[in-house]
C-alpha cells in the first residue's frame, strides 16, 4: 500500500499562490488547493485554520514577487525600473496585480506596500540616483510617491478596459519603450518642479501629500 504524501505548509501556500496566479482570489477555495495538491482537503485545513489565513500568505507573496520584478534591471535606471516593475508586474501577472489591490486584504496590502515602499526609497537614496541628489528625506518621498502614482496609472490602464493605447502593448519591449517615454516627460517636468521653491499657500504647495504618504 502506498504510504500517503506529507504536505508542508510551505506546499499549501505555493499550491494556493498557484491557484490565485490562474484564477484571482475568487478561486482561492480548499478544494481548489487540494486539487492543485493532488490531494484530498485534509492538508489545507492541517495548516491553516482558515481560507482568510491562506489568503493573507497568498498576497504577502505576491508582494514578493512584485519586489522580484522591481530588482529588474531593463532600462538600467534604476528609478525608472521600480517604476517599470510595477507596470511589468501588471502586464505578467494581472491576477496578483488585483491581488495587492483587494479590498478584503487591505490591512495586509498596506502594511506590504509601506514595507516595499521604504525598501524602495532605501535602494534610491543609497544608489544617489539624480533624482534625488541634494533633497532631503521628505522631498525624496513625495519624489516616490509621485512616481508610484504615474506608474499606477500605466499599470491601471493595461489591465483595464478603458486604456486603448496601453492595451495595444501586446509586447514588453513596447510596453518599455512607451513607459521609458512616458516617465521622461514626467522625470524631467518633477525635476524641475522640485528645484523652484513654491510659493506659499500655492497649488502646488497644497497637493503634495504628507511626509508620512505612502503606496
Amino acid at each position: 500500500m502506498a504510504r500517503s504524501r506529507k504536505f508542508s505548509r510551505k506546499d499549501i501556500i505555493d499550491a494556493a499562490f498557484l491557484v490565485v496566479r490562474e484564477k484571482g482570489l475568487a478561486g482561492l477555495t480548499a478544494r481548489a488547493v487540494a486539487q492543485a495538491l493532488d490531494a484530498s482537503t485534509m492538508p489545507v485545513y492541517s495548516h491553516v485554520k482558515t481560507m482568510s489565513e491562506l489568503g493573507e500568505a497568498v498576497v504577502r507573496k505576491a508582494w514578493d514577487v512584485l519586489a522580484q520584478i522591481q530588482e529588474e534591471s531593463p532600462s538600467g535606471d534604476i528609478y525608472i525600473d521600480m517604476g517599470l516593475g510595477y507596470v511589468l508586474f501588471a502586464k505578467r501577472e494581472p491576477m496578483l496585480f488585483a491581488c495587492i489591490h483587494s479590498e478584503e486584504y487591505s490591512a495586509i496590502n498596506t502594511g506590504c506596500g509601506e514595507v516595499n515602499f521604504e525598501a524602495n526609497l532605501k535602494r534610491l537614496m543609497a544608489a544617489r540616483h539624480p533624482m534625488f541628489e541634494g533633497v532631503d528625506e521628505e522631498t525624496a518621498r513625495k519624489v516616490m510617491f509621485y512616481g508610484w502614482l504615474f506608474a499606477h496609472g500605466f499599470a491601471s490602464l493595461l489591465t483595464s478596459g478603458i486604456g486603448n493605447e496601453a492595451r495595444r502593448l501586446e509586447s514588453e519591449s513596447a510596453t518599455i519603450d512607451m513607459f521609458k517615454s512616458a516617465n521622461k516627460i514626467f522625470f524631467h517636468g518633477l525635476k524641475s518642479i522640485l528645484k523652484q521653491p513654491s510659493p506659499k499657500g500655492s497649488d502646488s504647495e497644497r497637493i503634495q501629500p504628507d511626509a508620512s504618504d505612502t503606496i
